[in-house]
């Protein structure tokens, strides 16, 4: 078996190993004499440093409980937040309606658009009824020149 890593030291002494693996250590140990003078060296460790924190903490320093308080926060005026917010949209539909006023606006054309379609020059029609289409035509361009 190979030496043992620190993972496997500190589970060791911790506890924490399962128990064929904890067989197996052992046994690495009583073979191994660089193995068992690390794991001696870390229990060792591990007393010093558990000593050290019973010395700083005795029972005469009381240790507050930490306890997380309610986050204060100021407190909104809901009032305030709809009046505000109805002041602005009011605000933008008005700089809008200004904004459309100050656009351009289209002149009038000077003659009537000519009411007649593609379909009234359809080639598959009689020459009769395109005869029609073209009398239209000229009726309401005549109408549109009277109106000017």
């Amino acid at each position: 078996m190979k030496h043992l890593n620190d993972k496997t030291i500190q589970n060791l002494i911790d506890n924490e190993l399962p128990e064929n693996d904890r067989k197996t250590v052992e046994m690495h140990l009583d073979e191994c004499p660089s193995c068992r003078q690390r794991v001696e060296a870390q229990r060792a460790f591990f007393e010093k440093m558990k000593k050290s924190l019973e010395t700083l903490v005795s029972d005469e320093i009381a240790v507050p409980e930490f306890s997380f308080g309610k986050a204060t926060r100021p407190e909104v005026n809901v009032n305030r937040i709809v009046l505000i917010s109805s002041l602005a949209t009011a605000c933008s539909i008005a700089l809008i309606a200004v904004l459309i006023n100050l656009l351009p606006k289209p002149k009038p054309a000077n003659r009537i658009i000519d009411f007649y379609t593609i379909e009234d020059y359809d080639a598959n029609k009689p020459y009769a009824e395109q005869e029609f289409a073209e009398f239209k035509m000229r009726t309401q361009t005549e109408i549109a020149n009277i109106n000017l």
